[in-house]
């Protein structure tokens, strides 16, 4: 019996060792022509990836997924595939097809016609999907523009077509559906429809727009409606991340004519998350104008208590950089020592070396000032 077993588990091993040896079939940097003369000869489409041994999402496709059997089966039974990573057929079809970042990956017909585009990391089933969509002479990104350029307006059209363009990184484009979505004629309160509130929630991008403000100003309803923690999260992401925008940044945000907006918003929203915010964001509002006073309004906020744990030392230690790096007034520059010293008494060892080596910028750049 144990003899049959063993027999049994070594007839099993060799299937599980081999199961995932399949790859997309990945030519390199071949000539253009090579590649629609070798689709057109095999009837296929083509499979353009355009990535770099540098990019590790890039690697992350290559190694992870276009080794998988179900993706690499269906590509090389569909596709002439050709890896882009350098020379001058790269930058020739970078420029024919709009490709300023990486990956990206372009389905075309056989004669180099561009039917789908999808840009960035995804799961194997995701990658699937997605080259199904693009050999769908209905569906995919070429057919969707089409609909869309003939007046096709419908809500679930929209949300399938803003997908697809979210997808394949075409922010402007995007931008532009969104805009004729929730233009000068959209009436808000039909935010309060889910449909619309599925295309707001997933690419409304603005912190300003007036389907952004209406939300903010009927939190309560969008709660009842969605519930805390979908409005909550959707507003965190856009206010949260504009703040450390500005604050960051290499531009003064008073300039900026959303800066007060969204100031305004950020103080008398009942978010839990406005008092951090605010941390950022009210010292942001002096960045480049008055150092002084960006500097106490950041003590403020640490006295305040509003930023805890990690995020009060992270906070501390991007704030004492952000003036060893921008920062010329000598008034100013002795609060970056100051937060320096107070976490260099602590128990951050991990950041040591990083805040001498800043407060040793600060020191020398008061010093060149002073002269």
């Amino acid at each position: 019996m144990k003899l049959k077993y063993i027999v049994a588990l070594m007839m099993i091993m060799p299937v599980i060792s081999t199961g995932q040896n399949r790859s997309v079939n990945l030519l390199k940097n071949v000539s253009f022509d090579k590649v629609k003369e070798l689709a057109k000869k095999e009837k296929k489409f083509i499979f353009l990836d355009f990535g770099s041994p540098r990019c590790s999402p890039c690697l992350y496709m290559k190694n992870r997924i276009f080794t998988i059997d179900s993706v690499a089966d269906f590509v090389n039974e569909r596709f002439i595939s050709v890896d882009y990573t350098e020379g001058d057929e790269k930058k020739m079809l970078s420029k024919m097809y709009g490709v300023y970042t990486e990956p990206v990956f372009l389905l075309l017909d056989e004669n180099g016609n561009l039917m789908h585009r999808t840009e960035g990391r995804s799961t194997a089933g995701e990658m699937l999907e997605r080259f199904r969509q693009g050999i769908d002479k209905e569906n995919n990104l070429t057919a969707l523009n089409e609909k869309y350029n003939a007046g096709k307006r419908d809500v679930q059209f929209l949300l399938h077509y803003i997908n697809a363009l979210h997808i394949a990184g075409l922010r402007e484009k995007k931008q532009e559906v969104l805009t004729n979505i929730f233009g000068p004629g959209f009436p808000t309160d039909s935010l309060y429809k889910k449909n619309y509130w599925d295309i707001y929630v997933k690419y409304d991008e603005s912190q300003v727009s007036k389907t952004t403000l209406f939300v903010m100003d009927n939190m309560d309803t969008f709660i009842a409606l969605y519930g805390e923690k979908t409005v909550f999260s959707k507003i965190d992401q856009l206010y949260g991340s504009k703040a450390r925008v500005y604050i960051f940044g290499t531009k003064a945000p008073s300039q900026d004519p959303d800066y007060p907006i969204i100031l305004k918003y950020a103080q008398r929203s009942n978010h839990p998350n406005a008092s951090k915010w605010l941390a950022y964001l009210v010292p942001a509002g002096y960045k480049f104008i008055d150092w002084v006073q960006m500097a106490k309004e950041i003590e403020n906020a640490v006295a305040f208590n509003i930023l805890k744990g990690d995020e009060r030392v992270f906070f501390k230690k991007m704030m004492s950089e952000q003036l060893a790096w921008y920062c010329d007034d000598v008034k100013a520059l002795p609060y970056s020592i100051k937060w320096i010293d107070e976490l260099l008494n602590g128990t951050n060892a991990g950041i040591k070396e990083s805040l001498q080596n800043t407060r040793l910028e600060v020191v020398n750049k008061i010093k060149s000032l002073s002269n």
